[in-house]
């Protein structure tokens, strides 16, 4: 990123985008942590209702396809959260440096 192209108007644009997708990211947040107890329990629904030694049951459970679906969906969800986390990162470092570089220009240091 050119710093010389960090100006207020950037920041706004910053602004803008992390308010706008504050509920997305929060939903996605939620579905993450959904997801994950989701797998606990498809992996203990197939432990319970299965045979063997407890060695056996958990093989079978983690190779069911109940417990395999729920990982693949947590893993969707976990990929789109932090694309979206991500953007808000980068939004948020371009608002932290141009607060720095408008400190330094108080100051004089630029």
């Amino acid at each position: 990123m050119n710093l010389e192209n960090l100006n207020e108007n950037r920041v706004e644009i910053a602004l803008k985008m992390l308010s706008s997708s504050d509920e997305n990211h929060a939903n996605l947040s939620g579905q993450v942590k959904y997801l994950e107890e989701s797998i606990k329990q498809a992996k203990a629904r197939i432990f319970l209702q299965s045979e063997g030694t407890v060695a056996e049951r958990q093989e079978k459970a983690l190779d069911s396809v109940l417990y395999d679906d729920a990982l693949k969906a947590w893993i969707e969800a976990y990929k789109e959260f932090k694309i979206l986390d991500n953007k808000r990162q980068h939004e948020i470092r371009i608002i932290e440096i141009f607060q720095t570089l408008s400190a330094n220009r108080r100051k004089g240091m630029l």
